[in-house]
């Protein structure tokens, strides 16, 4: 796609602006484009921003406005991004990296509710009410994001009604995941609840590769660990996948969508 003068000039003001605020952690108006910055990072942020869901409905005018209210952080492998109860205000965008949701109980058990990789928007919850969060995000590797003020987007959102179009069908896509969810737990065994999860995951993130411990998985499915082990060795000796470190790969996407029978 070619663009004209005025909007590589928005972009390279963008991309410069923050990367000045992701080396410095400080409010840098975007007004003037600097020269000296990481350009790694500045890439990454205009890039994901670009096509992350919400953000990519707003003008390159609207992006910039949001820019000056940026900050960027890191979180190592197992790090908590944030708990459950703690208050709400901010709301997330994975730069690099990715993240389990999960909602946990008084004796540390916990349900895995959700994956989110790379462009993904979480904490979006926050945007609209001051309840305190309601899961547990924690890293699953080396993940960095940006956060944004409720406040800051709201006003944003009040002048652009494309935006607020997507934070709906953000929340609606939500609403269906979660629904689903309870599905498989009502309607299929442990084996195909397996199945299934590694087929969403894999599909949602366009990867064969699914990078999740098992441990993370028997909690995304509700079961114990020994019966998705069981599950996962009938699965890899069909030769459906292969089970490695933190990671199970995808081999035969056909022989497990024959598991999940409803």
């Amino acid at each position: 796609m070619r663009y004209g003068a005025d909007e590589r000039t928005s972009r390279r003001s963008v991309r410069s602006c923050l990367s000045q605020r992701i080396s410095h952690g400080t409010s840098v108006s975007c007004a003037r484009p600097s020269v000296s910055f990481r350009a790694v990072d500045a890439e990454a942020v205009a890039r994901v921003l670009a096509t992350a869901p919400v953000f990519s409905a707003l003008s390159e005018t609207e992006r910039s406005e949001l820019v000056t209210h940026l900050r960027a952080r890191r979180f190592s492998r197992d790090e908590v991004v944030f708990h459950r109860d703690d208050a709400a205000g901010h709301v997330y965008v994975i730069l690099s990296g990715s993240v389990k949701v999960a909602i946990p109980d008084e004796e540390g058990h916990e349900i895995v509710v959700a994956v989110e990789r790379e462009g993904a928007v979480f904490g979006e919850l926050a945007l609209f009410d001051d309840a305190p969060r309601s899961a547990t995000v924690t890293a699953l590797d080396q993940t960095q994001v940006v956060t944004l003020a409720r406040e800051d987007f709201l006003r944003v959102l009040e002048r652009s009604p494309r935006a607020t179009r997507e934070i709906l069908r953000l929340l609606a896509r939500t609403v269906r995941r979660a629904s689903g969810r309870i599905e498989d737990l009502v309607f299929l065994d442990v084996p195909g609840r397996v199945a299934k999860c590694l087929l969403d995951l894999a599909t949602a993130h366009a990867r064969t590769d699914v990078e999740l411990t098992q441990d993370d998985l028997a909690a995304f499915v509700g079961a114990t660990r020994v019966s998705v082990n069981r599950a996962l060795a009938d699965l890899e000796a069909l030769g459906a996948i292969a089970v490695g470190r933190r990671h199970i790969a995808v081999k035969e996407a056909a022989l497990l969508r024959k598991q999940v029978r409803y």
